[in-house]
């Protein structure tokens, strides 16, 4: 090692924000620079949290210490975190930055032609997830003791599309210390109860089947191009979520049995019936869509977000 270099080195890195990507329950996203010497600069997504979360010392608290549990998460079908920071205004998470498009939009935007994916793209979106679920759920420390990630939030909001039609998984960690806050908001719980395994919704003890059963929950709404669980007020979708209900009618009827055996046995009520692992989803899935030698990859999701959503590429 060079002696003149020292065991910290210390820099004073500058972010400039370039524009507003997404707002939400939780905070903000945006896109920015990464601003180093001689004119280096580098993409990223900054994402910041409303100020009544920051002001909130047990969810900072939970929020940091889940931030650097996951911060070596490194897998093609995960969205990376780079740092985490703090500013006058408050913290904010640096990651790397997905040119495409959230799956909720890609799903609305369908929805309004009255139009789902074709059932291969859906299932490859859902294997790719459990990719990158069964990395994040096999991660141990350095004494090889598993870490324990559970993602707890598997929703549409929280999977994006690259324009090179990746799938990727964001917001780990944030989902536990929003369990913890004070300051959770009923609204952003809503948004997720029609995701959420009953045992989560009913806040008893969870482990990572809960992240297996939401997946399901989200394969369910590709495959329908409609909402798994349907309910007139806030009261009786939690109620939904805490039996773990299920509108089946909403699926089309010319579904493969294969599928829908896939399907039901992800999103079945009691824990121990569901898949164990986000592997063996993976593979369940993988095999159904591989087994005659060919599907769907990367480049067939691309083909159909360039015909169904040119704008993404202009």
């Amino acid at each position: 090692m060079n002696k003149k270099m020292p065991k910290v080195l210390k820099s004073s890195t500058n972010y400039k924000i370039l524009k507003l990507i997404a707002a939400g329950g939780m905070g903000e996203v945006y896109e920015a620079d990464i601003l180093g010497a001689e004119g280096f600069s580098k993409k990223v997504a900054i994402k910041t949290l409303l100020a009544e979360m920051d002001a909130d010392q047990r969810f900072i608290d939970m929020f940091i210490s889940e931030a650097k549990l996951v911060s070596n998460l490194v897998h093609e079908n995960i969205v990376q975190i780079y740092q985490l920071e703090r500013a006058p205004f408050g913290h904010f998470i640096v990651m790397e930055l997905v040119e495409g498009i959230g799956l909720h939009d890609m799903i609305d935007r369908l929805r309004e032609d009255n139009l789902a994916l074709p059932y291969p793209l859906a299932v490859f979106i859902a294997s790719r997830i459990a990719r990158g679920l069964a990395y994040a759920h096999n991660r141990c420390d350095n004494e090889k003791n598993n870490l324990g990630i559970v993602h707890r939030d598997i929703c549409p909001n929280n999977i994006l599309v690259t324009k090179e039609g990746l799938p990727k998984l964001t917001d780990f960690g944030i989902a536990k210390a929003l369990s913890n806050s004070i300051t959770s908001n009923d609204q952003c719980l809503m948004g997720k109860l029609v995701y959420m395994a009953p045992e989560q919704a009913r806040k008893e003890q969870v482990d990572k089947r809960v992240d297996i059963y939401a997946l399901g929950m989200v394969l369910f709404e590709l495959l329908s191009g409609n909402f798994s669980r349907d309910a007139e007020n806030e009261s009786e979708l939690f109620e939904l979520a805490c039996a773990g209900a299920v509108n089946m009618d909403a699926l089309p009827d010319d579904l493969p049995p294969e599928l829908e055996n896939i399907l039901f046995r992800s999103i079945q009520v009691e824990p121990c019936d569901r898949f164990q692992t986000a592997d063996e989803m993976c593979t369940a899935l993988e095999y159904f869509i591989y087994k005659d030698g060919y599907g769907p990859t990367i480049v067939s999701l691309e083909n159909f977000m360039k015909k169904f959503f040119p704008d993404l590429y202009d």
